[in-house]
């Protein structure tokens, strides 16, 4: 049964993220920028994918790109003391819809592994950045213990998104250097901070 993948989920996101609160200030090829790390795109007519693997992936990557820009402007607005990028709230709620448009976009059977670690790594930093957010907010600044629990979700984030990684070049080994390149550049921009 093929799986058919629209772009009315991705539009709901951005109409949602966009109600959430203001557009956002920083832009996918900004983010990248930030991160001084290019950003290959997917080519989806690669011999090396089916049909529905090229559409999952596609959107799957779109969806990466805007977890990027939300790490990135919550990232900035801990390092600027909150007088830039997102705060912890706004960067919250609109991951949250991230995860849930992640957790209910249907992937191909075998990639099912690969949208499971994406979405937990996406936890795991959400995780990072609320423990930071508890930390400051209880003792108005960073401390030890804190920061030690905020590289345990890190640690495990960065595992997942290897994980991740290693399934996706495992699965599609014919895909092609773009979209090898395309695999690293998105998960890797998404595991650094």
């Amino acid at each position: 049964m093929p799986i058919s993948i629209s772009r009315t989920p991705i539009l709901t996101l951005l109409v949602a993220l966009l109600a959430i609160g203001p557009a956002r200030a920083m832009t996918v090829e900004q983010a990248y920028q930030e991160m001084q790390h290019r950003h290959a795109t997917l080519d989806p007519t690669s011999a090396g994918f089916s049909r529905e693997e090229a559409a999952y992936l596609s959107r799957l990557f779109e969806l990466v790109d805007l977890a990027i820009v939300e790490k990135m402007q919550a990232w900035t607005w801990f390092q600027s003391e909150g007088r830039k990028g997102k705060s912890v709230q706004e960067y919250r709620a609109r991951v949250d819809v991230l995860i849930a448009t992640l957790d209910n976009l249907p992937a191909p059977e075998r990639l099912l592994g690969v949208k499971r670690l994406l979405v937990e790594a996406i936890r795991d930093q959400r995780a990072f950045f609320e423990t930071w957010n508890q930390a400051v907010a209880a003792a108005g600044r960073d401390n030890a213990d804190a920061h030690r629990t905020r590289g345990n979700f890190m640690k495990s984030s960065s595992q997942k998104l290897h994980q991740a990684y290693a399934q996706l070049m495992s699965l599609f080994p014919n895909a092609g250097q773009q979209n090898f390149d395309a695999f690293y550049d998105h998960l890797c921009v998404l595991d650094l901070l």
